[in-house]
């Protein structure tokens, strides 16, 4: 029975990819316009006919991302209202790896192999629809769960468009810019994604929708924070209050991220200015790399860990480690002070000050200190020892002796001046006297016994800048362990 089912799995793969090559005129075989897109569809030779599904690969939609049951009122010109008017802040402008991109929620769902019409007013440019959130290109990986591409994007021009995606998928509205207003849009052949919106949808109105769709993905939407997850594991995870659970992801993302960073809602220089698009995580039966990756949306494997790790509430003001770890990511500013060994480190400082923000230590500040203080208080004759060769829970014992002596707002200190600086590091070397200046600034005290404890070396310029200003350090804080 077994090799049975694989070989049905091997055959519906095939057919799969071979599902990709099918062209509508507006969709093409790697998910997206060719570059020559006409300037409206009108006259092209594709079957408009809503009425007309094309079920060729409706056995591998059954698979992933699933099927829209029948019942599903299909939409006639219903109106989506867009406020198309915000700042983009780039990841240039903080510094970091990446900020937040402007994929715009239509709350609305594509079955597969059914024809969506949208219709865009005049003078209205820069527009692209995806449909299908899961967008992660899988061409060239073995064994494969679904088709390498299973979304697709295709501009918009005013007038009606049309798109179909074999697949189905949520259906996504993309600017190239901010337009600085509203926009109206009108879709057809769509289906209601039963979406939570924080401040617009009460929790009985969300109970009320999941009870009675029959589109397999929705989504939770609040300022700061949105995810895209598959309907049928709430069976198993249920919601009792979207409300709180989204504040409570609103405001970590507010206070642990963008404030934690020094940034702010209100400021006019860009370089201190908070994104004011949300991240996005998006779950997928097979992201591209590992279980979850960073980027944006970020991406997290479809099953029950992520999921709950998304929908528990006290998991996010509490012990969730993997969603805060990927957002680390996209966080990191490796162009000023994050060197080289801190890949996997200073990504997941962010839960240290989430559990710290609400009065108690993270579980994993406990498994980590231990290794910590093995290496930091071992000697380190002739200045042999390296940072680099201590494991990733030892590494991070270095920023929780700094933020538990010396204060979390430390990193608020750090990555304002690291914005602000005229110019980033240009290697490992730097990066690390760039820390170590900061943080003898921070302490007033000349840091460089605790930098070279942990096996970290500065150089003679940036030691002479500092031993011109402050007193060495005498107290041997490479030995101070919060953890007890």
């Amino acid at each position: 029975m077994k090799k049975i089912v694989n070989s049905t799995i091997a055959l519906a793969m095939i057919a799969l990819v071979m599902g990709c090559t099918k062209n509508y005129g507006v969709m093409y075989p790697d998910g997206t316009t060719d570059g020559n897109h006409p300037k409206d569809t009108f006259d092209l030779v594709l079957d408009t006919s809503l009425s007309k599904v094309d079920k060729s690969q409706f056995n591998a939609a059954r698979v992933f991302p699933g099927m829209v049951g029948i019942e599903e009122p299909r939409l006639k010109d219903y109106k989506v209202t867009l406020d198309l008017d915000y700042v983009q802040v780039r990841s240039s402008n903080l510094r970091i790896s990446v900020a937040p991109g402007g994929w715009f929620s239509t709350g609305l769902y594509a079955a597969p192999g059914e024809l969506i019409t949208i219709k865009v007013p005049a003078d209205t440019y820069g527009l692209s629809v995806q449909v299908g959130a899961q967008d992660d290109n899988l061409t060239g990986m073995s064994p494969l769960q679904r088709a390498p591409i299973i979304f697709t994007r295709v501009q918009l021009f005013p007038g009606t468009n049309y798109v179909r995606n074999l697949f189905g998928g949520t259906i996504f509205i993309i600017p190239d810019r901010s337009l600085g207003r509203k926009v109206d849009l009108f879709f057809s052949g769509a289906v209601k994604s039963p979406d939570f919106v924080l401040g617009e949808t009460t929790d009985a109105e969300w109970k009320e929708m999941i009870a009675k769709t029959k589109v397999p993905w929705f989504e939770l939407r609040s300022k700061r924070m949105i995810f895209t997850l598959p309907t049928s594991k709430l069976a198993k995870y249920p919601i009792e209050s979207p409300t709180a659970l989204m504040t409570a992801w609103d405001e970590e993302i507010l206070h642990s991220y963008w404030e934690w960073y020094g940034l702010s809602e209100t400021t006019t220089d860009v370089r201190n200015r908070n994104p004011t698009l949300p991240w996005r995580i998006v779950h997928d039966i097979q992201p591209s790399v590992g279980a979850q990756h960073s980027g944006y949306p970020v991406v997290a494997t479809a099953n029950e860990n992520y999921f709950n790790q998304a929908v528990t509430q006290s998991l996010v003001v509490g012990s969730n480690w993997g969603t805060y770890h990927e957002i680390g990511h996209n966080m990191q500013m490796g162009s000023t002070w994050s060197w080289s060994d801190l890949g996997e480190v200073s990504n997941n400082l962010f839960s240290l000050k989430i559990t710290n923000r609400h009065g108690y230590k993270h579980s994993n500040l406990y498994r980590a200190m231990p290794a910590a203080i093995a290496f930091a208080s071992t000697a380190n004759t002739g200045n042999t020892k390296l940072f680099s060769s201590a494991s990733n829970d030892a590494r991070m014992g270095l920023f929780i002796q700094v933020f538990e002596k010396y204060g979390y707002d430390f990193m608020t200190y750090l990555c304002t001046e690291a914005r602000m600086a005229r110019f980033g590091a240009g290697n490992d070397q730097d990066k690390k006297d760039f820390f170590y200046e900061r943080l003898s600034e921070w302490t007033k005290k000349d840091m460089e016994p605790f930098m070279k404890q942990w096996g970290l070396y500065v150089s003679s310029v940036s030691k002479n800048k500092i031993a011109a200003q402050f007193p060495l350090l005498t107290e041997q804080v490479w030995l101070f362990d919060p953890s007890k």
